[in-house]
């Protein structure tokens, strides 16, 4: 390639040799190979174009370097983002967010924060707030609170076909349980999440949506925990983030790897998982 009989900076050769013959090349070029930014402003991801996006937009995709949503009223009713320290786990919450309450009025959707480390104190306006927890007793009275809610929104005896498609039979907003370290709130006595293990299977017709981030460190362990088991039983999308593969299979052939901040295969029952860049939004959002 270079005249020399060394093998030492052969790249660099194979590299110059295609450099000139894209030169020589009189033919139509070769699309240049697109990759996904190393950090994703949400201008970025807005610019990219958000109009036939489904659900909340949270970052760019791989395959088509277009904007991916979260279906949180349809297929993505529960969301778990896993990731090492850094990994872009909160900015991802804070992606989620910004995505509601650009496509959702203050009447259809309210929010219940989990927040042991203080890390969203401030992010949800007031009129989409419905509680704050910031600690784990906090955190079991907002379930044991939502519990009762969600149990004045089971459907009675004597609905018909039409009134159950439409859940007509209850109304108010959507509710979306926020969740930041959730490998912060066990312990002997079990997750103060728990209230809400009963609810989950019909939280479609309930209204209740749950999107947490935990830290990866244990995940293989922490998934067969009552509730992070019941949520991947029931088909929960996961985001999962920069992290050691020696933690195992964390949905069908996703595994944590080395990845740079924001990136992260989005694994979803019956599809091949996709690696996307997170929006990123600064904690000052």
């Amino acid at each position: 390639m270079d005249g020399r009989d060394t093998v030492d900076d052969l790249q660099d050769a194979l590299a110059a040799l295609g450099r000139e013959a894209t030169r020589s090349w009189p033919g139509p070029g070769v699309a240049p190979v697109r990759l996904l930014p190393a950090q994703l402003s949400w201008s970025q991801l807005e610019r990219a174009g958000l109009a036939g996006v489904a659900g909340i937009p949270v970052g760019l995709g791989e395959r088509d370097l277009r904007p991916v949503g979260l279906d949180l009223l349809g297929d993505d009713t529960h969301v778990l983002a896993v990731g090492d320290q850094g990994s872009g786990k909160t900015s991802f919450l804070r992606a989620v967010v910004r995505g509601c309450l650009d496509r959702h009025g203050d009447g259809e959707l309210v929010f219940a924060v989990v927040d042991p480390r203080r890390s969203l104190l401030g992010l949800v306006p007031d009129a989409y707030l419905g509680a704050y927890a910031p600690t784990a007793q906090a955190a079991a009275g907002l379930a044991h609170s939502l519990a009762s809610e969600l149990q004045r929104r089971l459907p009675g005896d004597g609905l018909g076909p039409a009134e159950l498609r439409a859940r007509s039979w209850w109304s108010g907003p959507e509710i979306v349980v926020l969740v930041d370290d959730l490998e912060l709130l066990g312990g002997e006595g079990g997750s103060p999440l728990a209230p809400l293990l009963a609810y989950l299977p019909q939280a479609r017709d309930l209204g209740l949506h749950v999107v947490a981030a935990r830290h990866s460190g244990g995940i293989g362990r922490a998934l067969f925990e009552p509730f992070l088991q019941r949520l991947r039983e029931l088909g929960a999308t996961g985001l999962v983030l920069r992290g050691d593969r020696q933690e195992g299979q964390l949905w069908p052939g996703v595994y944590p790897s080395p990845l740079p901040p924001g990136r992260g295969q989005l694994a979803r029952r019956g599809r091949r998982p996709t690696l996307v860049q997170v929006a990123y939004l600064p904690p000052d959002t």
